[in-house]
């Protein structure tokens, strides 16, 4: 059902839920980057940047839009891509993550921008199965990867609900080591580099995605490429590449090899 929000309704909310990780256009020449509550530079360039790194790779496999296609949006935060993708005419898409504040500020946006297609939840990543969430066409997994503690059930679990393609944006170790050749033949091998990330509140800096942070305390693992593509073929996808950083203007880390994406095609 259309709703129709007022600009001072929509100024209100904003400035209720900011700061947001996505900047997400909206009615009335708004966005939801508001720039004097902004915690960092990354929340205005995140989506933008992917989409224009990511996206033309995956529209093509899809032979031009996301029309008939059910996607879902993994630890989706406030739902910028969840709209990118209902903008290519997904059928549905679902965006899931484990923080209320998050799915809050995510209906906050289907709202405004009249979703009909697109739906939000709060849910675990434990909990996706078939019986829960369906099947999908595309799965995202946009930010995810590295903050797993068993990234490889996890990661079965989601590819048991992907019929057909998965995006994963991740951070990865950085292995640039320019002229030290057996360096380079070491870091070819699947390797996790273990993290225990501090706990969040809502006046850390990086609020916007760490609230799942738990007083308890997390661990976390990030891959290599070659760690990347191996789990990927491990839980079913027969073709997996690396989709180069070829655009120009994107994140700084994309070229310094500690951030990459990687398309996941089932046979």
């Amino acid at each position: 059902m259309k709703e129709n929000l007022t600009e001072q309704e929509i100024r209100n909310e904003l400035n209720r839920l900011a700061p947001f990780h996505h900047k997400v256009e909206l009615s009335y020449n708004l966005s939801t980057h508001i720039p004097e509550l902004s915690r960092r530079p990354v929340e205005y360039t995140r989506v933008n940047n992917l989409v224009k790194h990511a996206f033309p790779t995956l529209i093509e496999i899809c032979g031009g839009s996301l029309q008939e296609k059910r996607v879902l949006d993994v630890a989706c935060n406030c739902g910028g891509f969840s709209v990118e993708a209902a903008k290519l005419n997904s059928e549905y898409v679902l965006g899931i993550d484990v923080v209320d504040h998050y799915i809050e500020q995510a209906n906050f946006i289907k709202r405004v921008l009249s979703l009909e297609q697109v739906e939000f939840k709060v849910m675990d990543i434990n909990s996706v199965d078939e019986s829960t969430v369906g099947m999908f066409d595309v799965t995202f997994c946009f930010g995810i990867l590295y903050h797993l503690e068993d990234p490889i059930p996890v990661m079965k679990r989601l590819s048991s609900v992907t019929k057909s393609i998965m995006l994963v944006d991740t951070d990865v170790m950085a292995t640039l080591f320019g002229r030290f050749g057996a360096l380079q033949r070491f870091f070819r091998k699947p390797l996790w580099l273990m993290n225990f990330p501090a706990v969040s509140s809502t006046e850390s800096k990086d609020a916007t995605t760490s609230l799942w942070r738990s007083k308890q305390g997390s661990v976390q693992f990030t891959p290599n490429e070659s760690a990347v593509v191996d789990l990927l073929k491990f839980i079913g996808f027969s073709k997996v590449e690396k989709i180069k950083p070829n655009q120009k203007g994107l994140e700084k880390r994309y070229y310094t090899g500690r951030r990459a994406t990687f398309l996941a095609i089932r046979s």
